[in-house]
């Protein structure tokens, strides 16, 4: 088993710097090994904890950098990190797999953050809504389980969200606050 995803935040001089780099690739394309180098493991990581083997952890990470080097040229500074573009390509291969039954779906929770949620919900954590609160999660839709994957199990803060799903901030918080509605209905049912 792989660490959890680690936490980056990106100054703006660090956000500048990587935009050289980016140019940089755009006219020589084996200058992209910088950034491959740089976001493999996190983006591997990303992939590993929603997909069921390393394998296919491994494939779908080698598209999401395909897709990445094929499309450069199209990429469109925006003051943000190149991550935020891998991931939003790394969610669209994740989804396409999924759709076309190429890989099976899994998420890697631990107690503490299914403990986390279920504070959200007001429910205390105990064995039996731990239980309960992990059968809801797997009736998730995928969009849902990725907000959850997100905030929850990766820890990242709202604006990275945003970045890497499309959602403004407010859908963002309205829509996880709805899939927290959601589970706590839903494991209330599997409780009584």
């Amino acid at each position: 088993m792989y660490p959890a995803t680690e936490k980056y935040h990106f100054t703006k001089e660090q956000i500048l710097n990587e935009e050289d780099e980016i140019r940089a690739a755009m006219k020589d394309i084996s200058l992209f090994s910088v950034l491959y180098d740089r976001y493999y493991v996190r983006l591997f990581q990303f992939v590993f904890y929603r997909v069921d083997t390393e394998d296919e952890a491994a494939d779908v990470t080698s598209q999401v950098f395909l897709k990445a080097m094929l499309n450069l040229k199209k990429y469109q500074f925006r003051g943000l990190p190149f991550a935020s573009w891998l991931y939003r390509i790394a969610s669209n291969e994740i989804s396409d797999a999924f759709r076309s039954d190429q890989v099976n779906r899994v998420f890697h929770a631990t107690t503490e953050y299914l403990g986390q949620i279920a504070a959200d919900m007001h429910e205390d954590p105990n064995e039996e809504k731990i239980l309960a609160l992990k059968t809801a999660m797997s009736t998730l839709k995928m969009d849902e389980m990725e907000l959850i994957e997100l905030r929850y199990f990766e820890e990242r803060p709202f604006s990275e969200i945003t970045q890497i799903t499309g959602l403004t901030l407010s859908n963002a918080k309205v829509k996880l606050h709805r899939i927290i509605q959601k589970l706590t209905e839903k494991t209330k049912k599997l409780r009584s």
